[in-house]
């Protein structure tokens, strides 16, 4: 989609909560045992609603099943760890019916029970708690106030021990949820001064952080000038527990690095300037692995620095205003994009690129845009088009991917929670920037990020 507004709004919200004395972050990463303790442990409950509810679904792996208690405030769930092991920390992730007052209580002989962590005022999704070491076989969660009518429910208990979580590569994880969960992604546009602008208004509306953070090298003299403030973010995020990407609106090789959007973004090239750019030595060619070259220093810095990047060089391949796009075939927008592809992993020898692949939703016939599966690691349709998130685009996303990820690499109108159950191996879905303000209610986003099959960055792993 072709975008020429400039909005700049910053609303920053910062809040801390501390309960019983002992700190919760409920937006950073617990510093936990790579291994869940609690996964396929016996249990213990208080009760249960229903046969399809039983208390083993919360401590299964799978959070497409959970537990569910009876309609009643004082109930708890134990896990027995089997043998008594160093505990310093519990993820509770709850479905809508959660627990407004609990307690996180250890025991080593399922007697006496010692308060590890108390909340007082929930507000559900997903806790990740830290609590200093203790020794515990059992550990309960110790619930006497709801939240609904309804009992308690939990798809998964987590427990962890002592010591540094073991970090997940970002294309190992993003497969791992495919048909399961979808990261909610945030891009930053303009300016590169403040490249998180829009990823704080949406922290400010649902109290999260999107799981993915994006950014631009971009192309006018300011934005330009700006290049390092957004990398530095980008270092930031990563830092944070975001995932990471960066695209590529660049002015081309006929011109200057820095310039404008009409007339240089949005522009063409003579069927004779393209294949003086893609042929090996041409004029055009040389210049542009000379800006190669520039850009090629910002993600070295970003490899030096252990940060993986969803790398996204040619925005909508399909969409021909663009001067790198709407050029279909094996010597089209397909050639540059394997000699970007080639310089930057085989020259320059960058490593932590992760190769995403976009298309927009214009028509189905993206294949004829595709670099070579060799060449990219995650398909993404941008989703503009009225008609919305249809079952024949997300099928077709499928045939072209061929069993590699597909994501919703950007969107106006944000997905709902039931269209990403009924199309779950969107992996993530990225919202445009100031876009995502104009065209969706701060309720209809707050749905979005609260969505039991939605991960913010809290919900994030450690990543590598």
């Amino acid at each position: 989609m072709v975008k020429t507004s400039r909005t700049l709004l910053l609303v920053l919200v910062m809040f801390s909560l501390v309960f019983g004395g002992v700190a919760v972050s409920l937006s950073s990463q617990v510093e936990a045992a790579d291994v869940n303790l609690a996964q396929g442990k016996q249990v213990t409950v208080s009760s249960t609603e229903a046969s399809g509810n039983i208390a083993a679904n919360a401590v299964d792996g799978n959070l497409s099943t959970r537990w569910a208690s009876t309609n009643s405030d004082t109930q708890y769930y134990i896990v027995d760890l089997g043998t008594a092991q160093s505990v310093s920390s519990v993820i509770l992730r709850w479905e809508t019916a959660y627990a407004k007052q609990f307690q996180i209580q250890t025991s080593t002989d399922n007697v006496n029970w010692t308060t590890v962590y108390s909340n007082y005022s929930n507000t559900g999704g997903t806790n990740t708690i830290t609590f200093p070491s203790t020794t515990a076989r059992y550990v309960k969660m110790y619930a006497f106030q709801r939240a609904t009518t309804y009992g308690y429910s939990l798809y998964e208990f987590e427990i962890y021990g002592s010591g540094t979580q073991a970090a997940t590569g970002v294309l190992d994880y993003i497969k791992s949820i495919s048909g399961k969960q979808t990261v909610i992604g945030m891009h930053n546009r303009e300016p590169n001064a403040t490249p998180a602008v829009q990823t704080e208004k949406v922290k400010s509306i649902t109290g999260k952080y999107p799981g993915l953070w994006s950014g631009d090298l971009l192309f006018s003299a300011n934005d330009v000038n700006n290049r390092w403030n957004m990398i530095y973010e980008a270092k930031k995020q990563w830092d944070n527990g975001a995932i990471v990407q960066v695209m590529m609106h660049v002015t081309p090789p006929t011109q200057a690095d820095a310039g404008n959007w009409e007339g240089g973004v949005v522009s063409h090239l003579s069927d004779a300037q393209w294949k003086d750019l893609t042929t090996n030595g041409g004029t055009l060619n040389k210049a542009w692995k000379a800006r190669l070259d520039n850009y090629a220093q910002y993600l070295q810095y970003l490899e030096d620095n252990k940060v993986t990047v969803l790398f996204r060089p040619f925005h909508e391949m399909n969409q021909g205003v663009f001067w790198w796009a709407g050029r279909p075939g094996s010597t089209g927008t397909a050639e540059l994009y394997r000699l970007t592809h080639d310089y930057l992993v085989n020259t320059k020898g960058l490593s932590n690129l992760v190769w995403v692949w976009d298309m927009q939703d214009l028509d189905l016939n993206w294949n004829v845009y595709n670099p070579g599966n060799a060449y990219w690691d995650i398909f993404a349709l941008d989703v503009y088009n009225p008609d919305g998130f249809t079952t024949q685009k997300y099928n077709t996303a499928l045939s072209v991917a061929n069993g590699k990820p597909i994501a919703i690499g950007e969107c106006d109108v944000l997905p709902t929670p039931s269209q990403l159950a009924a199309q779950p191996k969107w992996t993530f879905a990225m919202s445009w920037a100031e876009l995502t303000f104009e065209k969706n209610t701060n309720a209809q986003i707050q749905t979005v990020y609260n969505a039991s099959n939605v991960i913010t960055r809290d919900e994030l792993p450690k990543l590598k």
